[in-house]
């Protein structure tokens, strides 16, 4: 028996190991795509529907750095001084817009749509961001820091601590979907961006961010996320600002994505 008892242990270290090389693989294998998702590269997404029509002005327009700079709303020089590339410092109007889109936003999806608002961490496990897709993959494009002997994260978007809520729960179905929205600062260090899209707020390593996210069972998932893009299309419709969705293809969809559409303003 204690012959048998070594063969044993000796086995479960080998399982152990391969488990942990199999697990390490797996967390490079993307999501698979629904049927209904293109396949190609991005001239493949396909335009769903349009809504509106982009103003048509007899003048030059600027674009936002020149009107925001000219305005005195939008500051990248000061924001460069305090912290780099890639941030910004918004002043008076341009504080305000945002605060006010922000709260417009927020009390919309929560008094008309249903949506539970909340405040969730902005620092995060590995281990919740595994859970999202974001690790081990897009290491290189998060902020980590160290609390102790505690590695932490400084949350892209707020789908991380939204998604992993209800981790290692069991949730009745009579509960489901359950609706979430949060407003929270977002960081990314964008280290695979250099040189795509860099100027003005675009790809900054800092932005704020209102998020939907849904929790519900398979066999609905998609339905509920054809309703999720109306909620977002609401906003969209309110501010009477033109837009089309775009279903996104297999080679222009995120890594954790089965579906993706685009809202594009």
């Amino acid at each position: 028996m204690k012959v048998v008892a070594e063969k044993i242990k000796q086995h479960e270290t080998h399982l152990q190991d391969v488990e942990g090389k199999l697990g390490a693989v797996m967390l490079q294998v993307p999501n698979l795509p629904d049927e209904s998702v293109p396949a190609g590269g991005e001239s493949a997404n396909q335009e769903m529907r349009r809504v509106g029509e982009p103003p048509r002005f007899a003048f030059p327009p600027l674009d936002h750095v020149e009107l925001g700079t000219r305005l005195g709303i939008l500051d990248f020089e000061r924001a460069a001084k305090l912290s780099g590339a890639r941030f910004g410092v918004y002043w008076d109007q341009g504080a305000r817009l945002e605060r006010a889109l922000t709260r417009f936003m927020l009390d919309l999806h929560t008094k008309q749509r249903g949506y539970r608002e909340v405040i969730p961490p902005y620092l995060v496990t590995g281990e919740t961001l595994t859970g999202t897709g974001h690790l081990p993959k897009f290491e290189s494009d998060l902020f980590k820091t160290r609390a102790g002997d505690k590695d932490l994260y400084l949350i892209p978007p707020a789908e991380v601590p939204l998604t992993s809520l209800h981790r290692d729960e069991i949730l009745e179905a009579a509960e489901l979907p359950k609706k979430y929205v949060a407003f929270t600062p977002c960081f990314r260090s964008e280290a695979g961006s250099y040189g795509k899209d860099v100027r003005g707020i675009f790809r900054n390593h800092q932005f704020h961010k209102v998020e939907l996210v849904k929790l519900t069972a398979p066999e609905t998932s998609y339905d509920e996320l054809e309703t999720m893009v109306g909620d977002a299309e609401g906003i969209l419709q309110a501010l009477g600002l033109p837009y089309r969705i775009a279903l996104l293809c297999t080679g222009d969809m995120g890594f954790a994505s089965a579906k993706t559409y685009d809202l594009e303003v």
